[in-house]
């Protein structure tokens, strides 16, 4: 028997590309680990590398950390629609020069931290396999809001 997504104790590991609504060319890659604690909730953790295509020499990077939680909203399996909430961190070197514009947003040293809502339409492809789509709006501003496409795979079986 091998788990699905939502199952208590389901460990998925995905992969992700997103695409900044900051500037044109701006995207990123990265990978998360989620893990379900029972059949509503799962936790995730998240790190993203964003870039720009094309860019001058001007343009840095950054990377991004997130942990949150998300909940199931609706279930018409095999798909799902969920929402969650958490916390993301970058080391941006442009939030200085934006911070009047975040929500709520602070930086430590080199880091800026704020909060994340997200929302996600997850389709199971097979037991193992799920692809999805999520809206993640971020309280550092609007410069750094993202909407991804990925892939989860749960590498654990019972």
């Amino acid at each position: 028997m091998s788990f699905a997504q939502y199952d208590p104790g389901a460990t998925n590991y995905g992969l992700v590309a997103a695409k900044s609504f900051a500037l044109e060319n701006e995207l990123a890659i990265g990978g998360r680990v989620e893990y379900a604690f029972n059949c509503y909730t799962t936790f995730m953790g998240e790190y993203n590398r964003t870039f720009a295509l094309g860019a001058d020499k001007e343009y840095e990077g950054f990377n991004e950390l997130a942990l949150g939680v998300n909940l199931i909203l609706f279930n018409w399996y095999p798909t799902t629609i969920t929402a969650g909430m958490g916390y993301v961190g970058n080391d941006s070197s442009i939030f200085r020069d934006i911070e009047d514009e975040a929500f709520l947003g602070f930086s430590t040293g080199n880091f800026n931290h704020g909060a994340q809502i997200k929302i996600r339409a997850l389709h199971q492809i097979s037991t193992p396999v799920h692809i999805f789509a999520e809206l993640n709006v971020k309280s550092l501003g609007r410069r750094y809001d993202t909407f991804l496409i990925g892939f989860s795979y749960d590498f654990y079986g019972r």
